[in-house]
């Protein structure tokens, strides 16, 4: 604006200048009137001028940006990336920070093709991510979910862990942690509540509407995947949260302590099992079936792999699996895998229909990626995806016995028909 005004009044003076012939007084105002008048609407053309040419400069600049320079589809991404950048560098006024545009490209790399279950990490989450599935990690030892409203309650503590010997409840709402608020997710308070063993964490919890401050130490923390325990008739039960790393010890370790206290028949339960790691499934898989294969994968090449079992720890007593809406991918192919040697009844609902094997990259700066590289297949050749695992028997759990928060076994009428199935339950 003030080169506009500079740019005005230097014309002004200078067409007042041309116009200064002398003249009779009388007709000296008139003629500095015209003067004026003749000197304001050139000055005012040039303005307009001036205007004109800017907003040519900066529709040109417009015009280089949406139609490019380049007025050719780019042969790449990377050569449309490049010419985005160079935009950038020329014209962008605030400050670009090289990392947070990495993540921000890599994410968006990803999103842009048709996966559903890809996904970048920057190098926090993947080191997160990698220790989950590893099925350990630093903490104290608390499964967290996160209501309609927002709140972070805390769904299950697991025993013998940190949380437990400082009081925290099941349905307490975690707050505050480390004097922070307002959490953006669970990501944001899972990142405050890990850290170095032997540490501490100061948490507030909303408990009967009341503020309780608690320290808790971080400890190594053995994520239990795995459930077990002894049902009436001799019938084992053991249900299977996820296929972590740590959950082949566990589950080989459940099946020993049922079969020793007399286990006749087994239930296994993969509700809400959103699947897990490939490498555990499959030998917990081999723990369960007899010699034969248990999957088959086969890739963008078309190569096509098989895992097969052997017979040395075949389970040949009744079983039933419980899959419901929520069992997904690895819950599936193991369900299905029983499902197909006629090993068991199914029972519950048709499962969620993930039939693909997703794939872990570690880059070079530590952040990963995963996206879908097989489709697998069960035993005797079937695709679960967008499909499910059909149960034998369809039983639904009616929306009831979910008011008060906890399903009873005397509820959960899915149980009840795997008891059933097993010749248990009856007078």
């Amino acid at each position: 604006m003030d080169n506009y005004n500079q740019q005005f009044s230097e014309q002004q003076s200078f067409d007042m200048h041309e116009i200064g012939n002398p003249v009779p007084p009388k007709k000296q105002k008139s003629r500095f009137g015209l003067g004026f008048l003749v000197g304001a609407l050139v000055g005012a053309a040039v303005i307009l001028i001036g205007v004109v040419v800017y907003s040519f400069i900066t529709y040109r600049k417009m015009v280089d940006i949406y139609s490019g320079a380049k007025t050719y589809e780019y042969a790449t991404y990377q050569e449309k990336l490049e010419t985005i950048m160079e935009y950038l560098e020329l014209y962008y006024i605030g400050e670009v920070d090289e990392e947070e545009l990495r993540d921000g490209l890599s994410e968006g790399l990803l999103s842009g093709i048709d996966d559903k279950y890809a996904k970048y990490y920057t190098k926090e989450e993947f080191d997160r991510m990698m220790e989950d599935s590893s099925g350990e990690y630093c903490g104290i030892g608390v499964s967290i979910t996160q209501d309609e409203s927002g709140a972070i309650v805390v769904y299950k503590v697991f025993k013998g862990t940190p949380a437990e010997e400082a009081d925290i409840h099941p349905m307490d709402v975690i707050i505050e942690a480390a004097g922070e608020r307002n959490f953006a997710d669970l990501d944001a308070l899972v990142a405050l509540v890990r850290g170095e063993e032997g540490t501490t964490i100061d948490l507030v919890v909303l408990r009967d509407g009341e503020e309780i401050p608690i320290t808790v130490q971080r400890r190594k923390i053995v994520t239990p995947s795995i459930e077990s325990k002894m049902l009436d008739d001799h019938i084992g039960y053991i249900a299977i949260s996820e296929f972590d790393r740590a959950t082949v010890t566990q589950f080989n370790d459940a099946i020993t302590e049922l079969e020793e206290a007399g286990m006749e028949a087994l239930i296994i339960d993969v509700r809400d099992n959103p699947g897990g790691d490939y490498d555990s499934v499959v030998a917990m898989a081999d723990r369960v079936l007899p010699k034969g294969t248990i999957i088959t994968t086969k890739n963008k090449q078309g190569t096509v792999k098989e895992e097969v079992s052997d017979d040395e720890h075949q389970l040949t007593i009744p079983m039933v699996v419980l899959v419901n809406a929520n069992t997904a991918s690895a819950a599936e192919l193991f369900s299905g895998a029983i499902q197909d040697y006629g090993l068991a009844d199914i029972v519950g609902q048709q499962t969620y229909g993930k039939g693909v094997v997703q794939s872990i990259y570690r880059l070079n700066d530590g952040s990963g990626m995963k996206f879908t590289t097989e489709t697998y297949y069960t035993p005797s050749g079937r695709s679960v995806d967008g499909e499910g695992v059909i149960p034998d028997y369809e039983v639904e759990l009616p929306d009831e016995v979910y008011e008060d928060g906890i399903v009873t076994e005397e509820e959960d009428v899915q149980l009840q028909k795997a008891i059933e199935l097993l010749g248990g339950g009856q007078e």
